[in-house]
């Protein structure tokens, strides 16, 4: 069975392409058959922003695809069609395809999670031993469909160290959470015994008391199927009390929570439903497997109305994240490949 991993940014310009090129080479190298697909688009020869130059991804003889019909054909890599899907996106139907001449690619793919888990168990069938899913934060749901995540930051995110590295901190916690196990019976024996509740997206005031309204003495935890918007989650901390002394929140896993709101929102409301007696866990984790920062920032110059290539402390940066994040932590930059590459593949 391949493994799956997957590469998002917190921002524009935090070196994801580059840590996936950093894995795809380390691959290559292995011998490994690699294959890629991305949810979304990339590609871009620059960024739209700032104008500054952005990496490519150049793949090699027999890399394998997962990508809209349109990259297919406009990539510099000459790609064999080996199955055309059902699956739309902006750029035409998904293709699996096989690399014939090494070149760069454009990579668009599946935007939604079955579609991604869909492509993936296709790419399989046809031979591969890695498959690299491209992403970013906005766009991270489908990463549920991995094996685990690396995760790019840097000063194009924040260029205020503190603020980034306790950023960062709070969104490793979220992928560090347990995951739920129920004592004396099975999850579902739990859900028809009534002692875990089980609830759909909650996005408001209204369906937060709702669900308050439902827990009764004797339930063991609230399961929620979907996400939790802001005002749900504050009207869970302002109303909850006593009710939820006890319950534990059971997310279907970490990225569930992290499309909820922005990650230093997150954690406040993480804290208060623990400093209230309440549990979090989720059903299924997925791994952080490997951050990695960036230095570099795209810095506006008033008096020409552009951009130059800007940078903080490298040092002080690793250092501070090195203190508050328990995930590994690398610059691409820095790291050999093999090294990186062994970080990635472990577990």
């Amino acid at each position: 069975m391949a493994k799956i991993l997957g590469f998002c940014g917190t921002a524009k310009n935090t070196g994801k392409t580059t840590a996936m090129k950093v894995v795809m080479d380390g691959a290559y190298a292995q011998g490994l058959r690699v294959a890629l697909t991305s949810i979304g688009y990339d590609g871009e020869l620059a960024d739209h922003v700032t104008g500054l130059p952005k990496p490519r991804i150049y793949a090699e003889n027999g890399t394998l695809v997962a990508i809209a019909e349109r990259c297919a054909k406009e990539s510099g890599a000459s790609i064999e069609i080996l199955k055309r899907t059902d699956m739309d996106t902006a750029l035409g139907k998904v293709v699996i395809g096989r690399v014939r001449k090494p070149g760069l690619l454009l990579l668009a793919g599946p935007t939604k999670s079955s579609e991604i888990r869909r492509a993936n168990e296709m790419l399989e069938e046809v031979g591969c031993d890695l498959i690299l899913v491209d992403g970013a934060l906005n766009r991270i749901a489908p990463m549920v469909e991995t094996d685990g995540i690396i995760m790019a930051t840097g000063a194009s995110r924040k260029a205020d160290i503190e603020l980034l590295a306790q950023e960062t901190a709070n969104i490793s916690r979220i992928y560090e959470l347990p995951v739920y196990q129920p004592a004396g019976a099975s999850f579902e024996e739990k859900v028809a015994a009534g002692a875990i509740l089980e609830s759909t997206s909650l996005l408001d005031e209204d369906t937060a008391e709702q669900l308050l309204a439902r827990i009764k003495p004797g339930t063991e935890a609230v399961a929620i199927k979907g996400i939790i918007g802001s005002d749900a989650f504050e009207a869970l901390l302002e109303k909850g009390g006593q009710k939820l002394q006890g319950v534990t929140f059971i997310f279907q896993d970490p990225i569930k929570i992290l499309v909820s709101g922005l990650p230093m929102d997150l954690q406040r409301w993480l804290q208060g439903l623990t400093d209230m007696g309440s549990g979090v866990a989720v059903l299924r984790q997925v791994t952080l497997k490997l951050i990695t920062i960036n230095p570099f920032y795209p810095r506006y110059r008033y008096s020409t109305h552009d951009y130059e290539a800007a940078y903080v402390d490298k040092e002080k940066l690793k250092e501070r994240f090195l203190e508050l994040v328990k995930a590994p932590v690398v610059n691409v930059l820095d790291e050999t490949e093999e090294e990186i590459f062994r970080r990635v593949m472990e577990g």
